[in-house]
């Protein structure tokens, strides 16, 4: 189990190795979009829609080995590992199959009939990735942080040698989806040999030696993959209403909109994946005052982190997009702030609160009322506003969902809500952050948009960002480095 003294090591190899994939997802997107163009681009997110079958084929199973091993004896751990890995194989073997036979319908659907043979092979890639899916909870569980860092770290590193055969070659975009292909086999066998390093009595096991622990999984699992498929599909409504509705090229230039921030995702979800064993501790011994605590100081952790870097990016998007994808994505201006409006809400990840205290259903019936009003919302904003309804839809979706969760949490641990958000800290970290904004802006508001002005943009608001943050008792100035030498809540907390 990992300590709370621990928890800066943990957050800054994991995030390392994590930041390093999505920072590989981001420049793939921008080599992409600016050597194949929107409608080219389009076509290509076309096919990585499909991404959310891999999703859901992972039915939940690797969030149910973090709350299930600390719960086996280690005796029972082989069995239950083996059995789980057999669980993702079935799991992934599913996909490939849909996807190979599905492609013609699923490409017509879309109005994009060559997207065909490239939907087949990127079900070959989507296999393997669920297959391999067991890596994050159990190398954590163990603590070889090192194995999830190499795996996290050589699936980014091929993204971005991708990126630059494309980019230079301007080779065919099929090209790109046998290599992923490939890939997913190569890191699925690593991953094995890792496993087996760690624990070889997982290879010798009988396969049916714990077939109680298989059911208690799937029983596990079922809400969580529900809720998983729910959630994914809610997210993902708005790209794949464009798609249908508008096509390949108005797809391409929504998708820049609606791109997931570099670093933000990765860094939330690695700081919650090492404080969610930990949750799950507190929980199993009735400590709900370490159970609020460690949430609240996760919340002021993760804000100084996040806001600020939210802030800069509304405030300077329609500068930024345009320089990085081209002047012909500045249709994606709007719906990239659109997006950036769930900022403050981005610190949070409720499902993972909620599943600690052990009610994984309550994030399913959030999560499929959050999908019902989407669903609906999607489609009645894009008839009426056209190509920013679908943001505007879920946009309202997610805060309607968040709510509820927080009156549950609320109601289960029997505290207000100002026990659980330090609402104070955050307003200073959202007051300070929009401060060094409005004074960067104003210094470089007079200068013409290039590399050179963001650039100077970005060292002034960072520079107020520290000096304000300072002078208002957020950190001190010397403790900004503090995830770096391992003081994962800060001196200040």
């Amino acid at each position: 189990m990992i300590d709370q003294k621990g928890f800066g090591g943990y957050v800054g190899v994991i995030g390392t190795g994590r930041s390093i994939y999505v920072a590989s997802l981001f420049i793939l997107n921008i080599g992409l979009s600016r050597s194949l163009g929107p409608d080219g681009f389009g076509s290509f997110q076309q096919v990585f829609l499909l991404n959310i079958v891999i999703i859901i084929f992972c039915l939940g199973i690797p969030e149910t080995m973090y709350f299930l091993l600390p719960r086996f004896s280690e005796e029972e751990r082989p069995a239950f590992i083996r059995q789980t890995l057999c669980i993702l194989a079935i799991a992934g073997t599913c996909v490939a199959l849909i996807l190979w036979f599905g492609a013609s319908k699923i490409a017509g659907i879309q109005n994009n009939p060559s997207i065909e043979p490239k939907l087949k092979l990127f079900g070959i890639y989507g296999a393997f990735i669920i297959a391999s899916s067991f890596s994050d909870p159990v190398f954590i569980f163990f603590k070889r942080i090192k194995y999830l860092f190499i795996l996290s770290t050589l699936h980014g590193l091929f993204f971005i040698i991708l990126t630059a055969w494309q980019y230079l070659t301007e080779s065919s975009v099929m090209v790109l989806f046998i290599a992923m292909g490939v890939f997913g086999i190569f890191k699925f066998i690593l991953a094995l040999l890792f496993l087996f390093m760690i624990s070889p009595k997982t290879v010798t096991t009988p396969l049916l030696s714990g077939k109680h622990n298989i059911l208690l999984q799937l029983s596990f699992a079922l809400p969580i993959a529900l809720t998983n498929s729910v959630d994914i599909i809610s997210r993902w409504l708005d790209k794949f209403v464009i798609s249908i509705f508008l096509g390949a090229e108005p797809l391409g230039v929504y998708y820049i909109g609606a791109i997931e921030l570099p670093f933000v995702s990765v860094f939330v979800a690695t700081v919650y994946s090492v404080i969610s064993p930990v949750l799950n501790t507190f929980h199993l011994k009735e400590d709900y005052d370490g159970f609020v605590t460690l949430i609240r100081k996760t919340l002021k952790f993760t804000a100084k982190f996040v806001w600020p870097i939210c802030i800069f990016l509304f405030v300077f998007a329609d500068h930024l997009i345009p320089l990085v994808f081209t002047s012909d994505y500045e249709g994606a201006v709007a719906p990239f702030r659109i997006y950036l409006s769930l900022m403050p809400i981005r610190i949070f990840l409720f499902g993972v609160i909620i599943i600690a205290l052990g009610q994984p259903r309550i994030v399913l019936w959030a999560a499929l009322g959050s999908l019902i009003v989407n669903f609906f919302l999607n489609i009645l904003l894009i008839i009426r506003i056209g190509f920013l309804g679908p943001a505007i839809a879920t946009v309202i979706s997610t805060y309607l969902q968040v709510i509820g969760l927080i009156w549950f949490i609320l109601a289960n641990l029997r505290i207000r809500i100002s026990e659980l958000i330090p609402f104070q800290t955050l307003f200073d970290i959202g007051l300070t952050s929009l401060l060094a904004a409005v004074i960067a802006f104003l210094l470089t508001s007079a200068y013409a948009n290039d590399l050179k002005v963001v650039l100077m943009s970005l060292t002034i608001f960072l520079s107020a960002y520290i000096f304000l943050g300072s002078r208002v008792g957020l950190f001190k100035i010397l403790s900004v480095m503090d995830l770096l030498k391992g003081n994962f809540f800060g001196k200040k907390d």
